[in-house]
Formats: structure tokens, C-alpha cells, sequence
């Protein structure tokens, strides 16, 4: 007996199914490198507005050696003003 419901029209086939997961599968991928995309540029150098940082260098603990290496010795600490918070 043939159920009325399920005609030849109104069957969900393979290719259709194929069809359906592949633009889904664009759609998620599209979609998620888009949000890669716009935190990459909202987030690009928020926290870190300066390009270098002040910090002291724990085991310089001479001010010749400090001042040969390039640095500022102040309150006798060695103090190096290239350092980068991304490091």
C-alpha cells in the first residue's frame, strides 16, 4: 500500500540532505572566522597601548652593570624601558 504522506515530491532524498549539510557547514565556517576576524580587530592592542613598558631587571645588581648594558639605574634598581608586555 503506498502512504500518502511520502509522494515522490515530497521525499527528502540524499542529495538534498548533501546539499543542506554542505551550505551548513559553509554557513558555520563563514560565520566563525567572521567572529575570528572582528575579535582579532577589537581586541589588536587593547590591553597593551604602549609599545614598551618600564621594568627593573632582578639580577643586574650593580649600577656599572647596568648602565653598560644600556639601562637607567634608579632607587638601586636596574630598569630596562624596551620591555615589551607582549613578551
Amino acid at each position: 500500500m503506498i502512504n500518502p504522506l511520502e509522494t515522490e515530491d515530497s521525499r527528502f532524498d540524499g542529495e538534498t540532505f548533501t546539499k543542506v549539510f554542505i551550505y551548513t557547514i559553509c554557513a558555520a565556517t563563514v560565520l566563525t572566522a567572521s567572529i575570528l576576524v572582528a575579535k582579532s580587530f577589537i581586541f589588536n592592542g587593547g590591553a597593551v597601548e604602549q609599545s614598551s613598558y618600564p621594568t627593573s631587571i632582578p639580577w643586574i645588581n650593580s649600577k656599572l652593570d647596568c648602565e653598560n648594558t644600556g639601562r637607567n639605574w634608579i632607587d638601586n634598581k636596574c630598569w630596562d624601558k624596551e620591555h615589551s608586555a607582549e613578551f
